[in-house]
């Protein structure tokens, strides 16, 4: 639908101010187009793009399910996206990409700003659907005359071509239909994450796999602990409990992972097991990463980027999603992950410590997932 969700909003402040611009939404629409000096066009007429927006592992990995399709609806357009590390990584090698910009939304006026500026893109693909509001004033800043954008949180004056939402759906469900509706096509494409591995990243891969005690008889169990969010995530020692519970009723190999800042972390889980564990902090690229996924049987993950290379590997997926997040927006949008908190949300972590939460079950999910 288009127009604003109040329901969309966390908060009465934020509403306000959505309202604000729309109240302006005429004087924003011409003072836009008289800033960029040019008029909107037709779509096919567009020639080179721009995808901006969110630019996490995750919210790149879960929106290039539909790349493939957004160029198959624009054949005379090539697109540019803003990605940087590591996050560009999974984008290395996309054919629906011309050009991977290894950086974030760049400030007015710095080099980066400049240089997108030079550019002279003629259409930016403003994709979020939370928060929207950079994306679409950079983007009329750099003086792009077309910019495709959400309007169900205000700024309706600076989009020239407006996408409506379905509210509410996962997030990679929210880009397939962005997609859809300006290239035409039915949202029934599959939305599996894409990555492009190379021989080299499964060379890489194997040489890992080759070093793990037991690679033979065990089946790999991926275990990622981290994440970027401070809150609503479930505590260390619960993730202690899970992998004791899970290691005494299945034979497996438990592979730590995350990044080369996680190491501290891992080592520190590592040394509370009461079991041998294999460590990966960094020791891989994200590319290598899903090819060793590959090689795994089951993730248990935050609802993080890893989850998303789970996807894109085509493995099993069990996460434990935050539980300050929508369980519809962030909740499962593939049938080979499963979400272990489906009835907890918008709440804090000492839901993850009482009676109403099970890490048995989340053992119980993976042992399951194992016999398949």
């Amino acid at each position: 639908m288009l127009g604003m969700i109040p329901r969309s909003f966390r908060s009465r402040r934020q509403l306000r101010c959505a309202q604000a611009t729309e109240a302006i939404a005429p004087v924003l629409r011409i003072a836009s187009r008289l800033y960029t000096g040019r008029s909107p066009t037709p779509p096919e007429t567009w020639r080179k793009g721009l995808l901006m927006g969110a630019s996490h592992i995750g919210d790149i990995l879960y929106r290039s399910s539909s790349l493939k399709q957004l160029a198959k609806g624009f054949p005379e357009c090539s697109w540019d996206i803003l990605a940087p590390e590591p996050a560009a990584q999974v984008l290395e090698g996309n054919p629906a990409i011309r050009k991977i910009l290894r950086m974030e939304i760049p400030r007015l006026g710095s080099g980066d700003f400049e240089t997108l500026k030079r550019e002279k893109y003629n259409v930016a693909l403003c994709y979020d659907s939370g928060s929207y509001a950079l994306p679409l004033i950079t983007a009329t800043l750099l003086g792009i005359p077309n910019r495709i954008a959400y309007v169900h949180k205000g700024l309706s004056g600076l989009v020239t071509h407006q996408v409506g939402i379905s509210y509410p759906q996962p997030y990679p469900a929210y880009f397939r239909d962005l997609v859809a509706q300006i290239t035409g096509q039915n949202p029934e494409w599959d939305l599996r994450p894409k990555v492009f591995v190379t021989p080299e990243d499964e060379s890489q891969a194997l040489t890992f796999v080759r070093e793990i005690p037991n690679q033979d008889s065990l089946p790999f169990v991926a275990c990622f602990v981290a994440t970027r969010q401070p809150s609503g995530v479930l505590p260390l020692e619960k993730f202690r409990e899970t992998l004791e519970i899970l290691h005494a009723s299945n034979p497996v190999r438990i592979i730590l992972c995350g990044a080369a800042e996680d190491v501290e972390k891992l080592s520190q889980l590592q040394a509370s097991l009461g079991f041998p564990t294999t460590v990966n902090a960094g020791r891989l690229s994200l590319r290598p990463l899903v090819a060793f996924l590959k090689h795994c049987r089951v993730i248990l993950s935050t609802d993080s980027g890893p989850r998303h290379l789970g996807n894109a590997a085509g493995i099993p997926v069990v996460y434990l999603r935050n539980l300050r997040s929508s369980a519809v927006e962030t909740g499962s949008y593939l049938d080979t992950e499963y979400d272990m908190v489906p009835h907890l949300e918008l709440e804090g972590e000492e839901n993850f410590l009482g009676e109403s939460f099970s890490v048995k079950t989340i053992a119980l999910k993976i042992g399951e997932l194992l016999k398949r």
